[in-house]
């Protein structure tokens, strides 16, 4: 087969046109507050309360005792470096990170946790509900 005798097949021309990507949101948080912004506010925490309850007590059911030592040790750890001044913790920062610098003793912690448990009773027994289901499944 020689080069002449080769016919050209004439293709033809692709034309691009631009299709617009479906919008995105920078965050995939953000993506799940836009779907549930619609919802009855019982319902979102029905939802986020019940699946955090049902982690929460499979975690601790199979994994419980490992994470309790890794907290104590962290906590000692922690401590330690503490009180040699090997490493000063900034506990106001660290209060303000919690949202817990306006209290001032255990007793205005647990106030502010009836108070809540008070305004927020389906997020309380979706809570309890799915952590006893989370331990059993675990």
């Amino acid at each position: 087969m020689d080069s002449q005798s080769v016919d050209t097949i004439a293709v033809p021309e692709v034309v691009e046109t631009p299709v617009a990507a479906p919008e995105m949101s920078s965050n995939w948080l953000d993506s799940i507050k836009e779907r549930f912004s619609g919802q009855e506010p019982w319902a979102v925490e029905l939802v986020v309360f019940g699946l955090g309850g049902f982690v929460a007590g499979f975690l601790l059911k199979n994994f419980g005792k490992l994470l309790l030592l890794l907290l104590a040790a962290a906590l000692i750890v922690v401590l330690a470096l503490h009180y040699t001044h090997v490493n000063e913790m900034p506990f106001e920062q660290l209060q303000a990170l919690l949202g817990i610098s306006s209290f001032q003793n255990v007793q205005d912690i647990i106030t502010v946790k009836i108070a809540f448990c008070k305004e927020h009773p389906v997020a309380l027994v979706s809570g309890v509900v799915g952590m006893m289901v989370g331990w059993k499944v675990g």
